[in-house]
């Protein structure tokens, strides 16, 4: 975990912890704000996972300076499966968000697209007489809808931003340990 040079890996765990810190506040705010009584869905539940394991592994590489034990094998075993974990986080919410256009704003987008995504919704309920009423699309909310979307799309480009943290962490790492 730890790279060549402390200065580099204190960098690059600075910007991982930021990164996760982002990743991890977006992916519980989502969460929070679904509707009282709905389940949130499962991908914002794997991405709040995603970014408070990055924020540990983050110590973690941070702590490798001073823990010899972490260094090498052990070090790049535990970025390669973070790595992982974040591309599959991102992956995941990628297609989920599809080609969403969070930034329209007009009535027939939000509820032609965004309003069929369970991501943007906050959560949807049947009424007695069979119609689905979600959160987000109550009086004075839709703007929530793009508002979401937008969340969800910062989420996916942070946990792809770690990616590339990682992978020069890791790519510092395996040449230090080839010296």
């Amino acid at each position: 975990m730890s790279s060549g040079s402390p200065l580099v890996n204190f960098v690059l765990r600075g910007f991982q912890l930021v990164f996760a810190s982002v990743v991890l506040g977006l992916s519980v705010s989502l969460v929070r704000a679904q509707a009282e009584g709905s389940n949130s869905p499962i991908s914002l539940r794997y991405a709040s996972f995603v970014g408070g394991l990055t924020f540990i592994a983050a110590i973690i590489g941070i702590a490798a300076e001073w823990v010899s034990v972490l260094q090498g094998k052990v070090g790049l075993l535990i970025d390669g499966i973070v790595t992982l974990v974040n591309v599959a986080g991102g992956v995941l919410l990628a297609i989920q968000i599809g080609g969403a256009k969070c930034s329209d704003k007009s009535d027939r987008y939000r509820f032609d697209v965004l309003l069929k995504n369970h991501l943007f919704t906050g959560g949807c309920a049947k009424t007695d007489d069979g119609v689905e009423i979600c959160y987000n699309w109550l009086p004075g909310r839709e703007n929530q809808l793009n508002a979401r979307c937008m969340m969800c799309q910062a989420d996916t480009v942070f946990m792809f931003f770690i990616v590339a943290v990682l992978l020069a962490s890791g790519t510092m790492s395996f040449l230090r340990m080839k010296r």
